[in-house]
């Protein structure tokens, strides 16, 4: 038989249970249940998540030592600021806090009963914080702030608000608020250190390095966490260094030395770098040889970038390029380079590169710096307008090299040619033999206490498996991993679809073989070696006007200059060469700018150039005094179907407009000169001129879509809209007739009231010019008014006048197929 008072007390104890679990009634009971329920179990988990969030920064974080530290990074690589981070445990952080709000908040009159609200809201911010997510970051500090009952959690709540603001770039509001909390709060207590760190980030941001100094140098002399009291010295440091206290600065990257193994590796190699650095500065110690001993130890190995930097640097700073460049380049090829590092050598050698005239090579770096910029940030944007502003020369330095080896090998016997490509694979196979011969001393030297018996087993060997390798590719070439490797039908399949193969929709590829003879019949055929010249001739021309005058590169504009002059090339590129060979010696060396003065006038007399010496007087006018009016005045020539005297104008005026921004503005308007006078080939030939000429221009562009409307032969009017024009054909020199004509139809066109024709004064070619009547919509409309014409204007009109449609008169344009006799081809 049951105990009636242990039933009942069982009965009791239930109902307490399920009525303390209520957030609605303020009793002891309901609060310590939730209050303990929700440290130990909801936000135990959520703080738990975010302490693995923060590990994986700290672990993972690449540190840019080469400028002022962050205080707080939170950003990782590849990430982009503006959004959620990538790392894991914010978000759960984040859940366990507003699940502990919802379901354990017990608040009664305005006042929170449950004490770890207040940390629940903490969380809430910092998880936010970490993600990116700073509204609402600091939504959730404010809801601490005014519902606090915890003294500790409101002082951590109004840190971690200001270093949100920090984040919104609200520097002075964060200072503001800020200040007095950092200066009352005693040094002892936990949160002095975030305090003042926090304050002294808000005035690094707003490059107020003093008083950034001030809080910066407090946080880190109280600050307990090792990890935390490191970065605050280094930035320290940093923040002295910036200021000129070199004295201060040198204190405290030694005292991170100082603490040894207690501090981060990364830390301790940089500030060892610094020290050395700056004793060397201020009082002339060794800097070298105590950095190269820093190489030789083992535990520094996956440092080597940073410290082969350093003597890049070192030796950058005393104007030793060379030694510079190699160092900067070792440091670029070290294993495990991070990524701050590798920028600053990718910037510090363009900028090197640049100083000394190593175009080519500043590309190709910049090439590689692009790729580790983050998408349109501001570093990226000043890289591409670099390299922008270097494509010019790229291209052509590119086209020149390749065609002046063409034209090299070319010019060589078979056996020479073979010769060469001999020499050159055997070459190839020296730097990969050494390259492999380099790899197995650095594998030495790293595990140089775990000594292996070397192996003679050939897979085992990597000298011998890339000897393997060559003989094959020699023997058998380039082959993909397939089935019956060996079967070339095979093997030229690019892919081995058979609906493809069935369908012809496969692409037969060439197999590479590594042996000279592939190499030599690969070359094109000498019948090519004058357009290969003329190129080659072209680009060291532009070459060398744009090192004169976009680079002010003396010696380098006058070496592409003199191989145009030296090699006796085409006069389309010798008189230019010459003229500009001139100007650079002009007034500096007289002697030889007469000189070339001279070979200009004597050998090439009718050239522009020449006639610059020969008639200057023809180049001192007011409309040749800027490009600018010599362009409009030839573009309005050209638009009032003058061609002949546009194309005049620009002849006369060539010098002028060359190496300014209106020099291809002019060649293009030359292209269309020259192919209203000439017709569609000649047409197309001048566009893809101007396509080569100004290949990274706007011009180019243009010229591009030009030459696809003349080659489509057609207005996109006419495709669309039936036309007519009449046309009256007349001799360039009846221009008495032309005249009488225009003025008679325009006012019988007037009087008739077709209000919406027009006339024009074409020029078709060298011999001929046409009166055209143009928008005429019916061919009969026309055909009446030829009828109502008086008799003074029929007299003026010659037997050869013709009525064709729109599309057909563009078409005889182009293709210049107007004959005099068979005109009634286009009625």
């Amino acid at each position: 038989m049951k105990n009636p008072c242990i039933s009942s007390f069982y009965k009791l104890f239930v109902i307490g249970v399920v009525f303390s679990c209520s957030t609605q009634n303020d009793k002891l009971l309901n609060r310590k249940y939730h209050t303990l329920n929700t440290k130990y179990n909801v936000l135990f988990n959520g703080k738990e998540a975010l302490e693995v969030g923060e590990s994986i920064i700290k672990a993972t974080l690449e540190d840019d030592f080469y400028d002022i530290l962050k205080i707080d990074p939170i950003l990782l690589k590849g990430e982009e600021f503006d959004q959620t981070s990538i790392v894991p445990g914010f978000k759960q952080a984040e859940d366990k806090a507003v699940k502990a709000i919802q379901k354990h908040s017990m608040k009664f009159n305005g006042l929170q009963k449950n004490n770890q609200i207040d940390e629940a809201y903490l969380l809430l911010g910092k998880a936010r914080y970490y993600d990116r997510r700073f509204f609402p970051a600091i939504e959730a500090f404010n809801f601490l702030l005014d519902n606090n009952i915890d003294e500790s959690a409101f002082i951590e709540g109004r840190i971690w608000r200001e270093k949100t603001n920090i984040r919104l770039q609200n520097n002075q509001i964060a200072i503001n608020n800020l200040r007095s909390l950092s200066r009352n709060l005693i040094n002892t207590n936990k949160l002095f250190g975030l305090a003042n760190a926090t304050l002294a980030q808000a005035f690094i941001n707003l490059k107020k390095l003093d008083s950034a100094n001030f809080y910066i140098t407090r946080a880190g002399n109280y600050e307990k966490n090792i990890d935390q009291k490191v970065r605050y010295k280094y930035i320290t440091a940093q923040i002295n260094e910036r200021i000129d206290n070199l004295d201060s600065a040198l204190f405290y990257y030694q005292s991170i030395v100082d603490l040894n193994w207690k501090a981060q590796r990364k830390f301790w190699i940089n500030s060892k770098i610094n020290a050395l650095r700056l004793s060397n500065i201020i009082y002339q110690t060794d800097f070298i040889e105590p950095v190269k001993e820093l190489l030789d130890l083992y535990e520094n190995q996956k440092f080597s970038h940073t410290i082969n930097r350093s003597l890049g640097l070192y030796y950058l700073n005393k104007n030793i390029d060379s030694l510079a460049q190699d160092y900067l380049s070792i440091s670029l090829n070290s294993e495990g380079i991070d990524t701050p590092t590798k920028k600053k050598n990718y910037r510090d050698l363009i900028d090197l590169n640049l100083k000394n005239q190593e175009y080519v090579n500043t590309g190709m770096y910049l090439d590689s710096l692009l790729s580790v910029l983050p998408n349109k940030s501001i570093e990226q944007m000043k890289a591409i307008r670099e390299k922008e502003n270097l494509s010019d020369i790229l291209f052509f330095e590119n086209q020149f090299r390749e065609t002046d080896s063409l034209i090299t090998l070319l010019k060589l016997t078979k056996e020479q040619q073979l010769n060469f490509f001999r020499n050159f694979l055997s070459k190839k196979r020296e730097v990969a033999i050494k390259k492999i011969q380099q790899q197995e001393i650095t594998n030495k030297s790293k595990s140089f206490f775990v000594q292996k018996k070397k192996s003679s087993f050939y897979f085992y060997n990597p000298t011998e498996v890339l000897k393997g390798k060559q003989i094959y590719l020699s023997t058998w070439g380039r082959r993909p991993n397939i089935d019956n490797w060996r079967d070339k039908t095979i093997v030229r399949f690019e892919t081995l679809d058979k609906n493809k193969i069935k369908s012809n929709e496969f692409k037969i590829t060439e197999i590479q073989v590594e042996s000279p003879e592939f190499y030599v019949n690969k070359l094109p055929k000498k019948i090519i070696m004058d357009s290969l010249i003329k190129k080659n001739s072209q680009a060291a021309l532009k070459l060398g006007v744009l090192y004169k005058e976009k680079y002010k590169a003396k010696d380098l504009a006058i070496k592409n200059l003199k191989y145009v002059v030296d090699n006796k090339l085409d006069t389309i590129f010798l008189t230019p060469a010459l003229y500009n060979l001139y100007n650079i010696f002009n007034p500096d060396s007289l002697k030889l700018a007469n000189y070339y003065k001279n070979e200009l006038i004597n050998n090439y007399p009718n050239s522009a150039y020449a006639q610059y010496f020969i008639d200057p007087d023809n180049f001192d006018g007011v409309e040749f005094r800027t490009p600018k009016s010599f362009y409009l005045k030839a573009l309005l020539k050209f638009k009032k179907r003058e061609y002949y005297d546009a194309l005049k104008t620009l002849d006369k005026a060539r010098i002028l407009i060359e190496n300014t921004d209106w020099e291809a503005k002019a060649a293009l308007l030359r292209a269309q000169i020259i192919g209203r006078l000439n017709g569609k080939k000649r047409w197309i030939q001048e566009l893809k001129n101007i396509i080569v000429q100004y290949p990274n221009s706007n011009i180019a562009q243009k010229a591009n879509a030009d030459l696809e409307h003349v080659k489509l032969g057609l207005d996109e009017k006419t495709k669309t809209l039936v036309e007519f024009k009449w046309v009256f054909p007349f001799k360039k020199n009846q221009k008495i007739k032309q005249k009488e004509l225009i003025d008679s139809l325009k006012s019988n066109i007037e009087n008739l009231k077709f209000n919406k024709w027009k006339i024009t004064n074409d020029t078709y070619d060298n011999q001929y010019k046409f009166i055209v009547i143009h928008g005429i919509k019916s061919k009969t409309k026309a055909l009446r008014l030829k009828k109502n014409l008086p008799q003074t204007i029929l007299k003026l009109i010659d037997s050869n006048n013709f009525i064709t449609l729109s599309s057909q008169y563009q078409k005889l344009f182009l293709e210049k197929a107007w004959p005099e006799k068979n005109y009634k081809d286009y009625e």
